[in-house]
């Protein structure tokens, strides 16, 4: 008598929607690009470059987004005949609709004081306005960016493609 009411339990429990959900949805990815960060003052070309990589890494790893490589875009740049020392802007939507870029994300680190000022932007391609703006304070050692303060912004910038008001 155990086993066929063993059996029977699980039945009516999935059929009573007790049973174990099912997964949501993965959301799609959306395909952004991230520009060199710019070098204000007090800060060397290469560590701006290097924080924008970080956060790169960061966001690739978040699994919401594909980051397209720049090198991608001069490439279609090149292709299509622009001329990025004539305009370093022409032809960038374009090359980003060919690639499918939904977002450029640009953004630029200073010093100012003891302080590195740490700035970036979330650019819709297709209406050109700026979804995102952040701009924050970091008064801690360059080399502890990655660990210390980029997830923080990596969570606000999830949170804003997703729709999530902060609190």
């Amino acid at each position: 008598m155990r086993k066929p009411l063993l059996l029977v339990v699980p039945f009516l429990l999935v059929a009573l929607g007790c049973g174990p959900s099912k997964p949501e949805a993965a959301k799609p990815k959306i395909n952004i690009s991230i520009t060199d960060f710019e070098a204000r003052a007090g800060v060397q070309t290469a560590e701006a470059q290097s924080v924008g990589d970080a956060l790169a890494s960061l966001l690739t790893s978040s699994a919401r987004f594909n980051v397209i490589d720049r090198k991608q875009i001069q490439a279609v740049l090149q292709e299509q005949g622009f001329q990025a020392a004539q305009n370093p802007n022409a032809g960038l939507s374009q090359a980003a609709g060919i690639l499918s870029v939904r977002k450029f994300v640009t953004g630029s680190l200073g010093k100012l004081g003891d302080n590195f000022i740490f700035s970036v932007k979330i650019t819709d391609v297709e209406t050109s306005g700026i979804d995102l703006s952040i701009s924050r304070t970091y008064d801690d050692d360059l080399e502890d960016i990655m660990d210390d303060f980029l997830p923080d912004i990596v969570a606000e910038i999830l949170a804003s493609v997703d729709g999530v008001k902060k609190k």
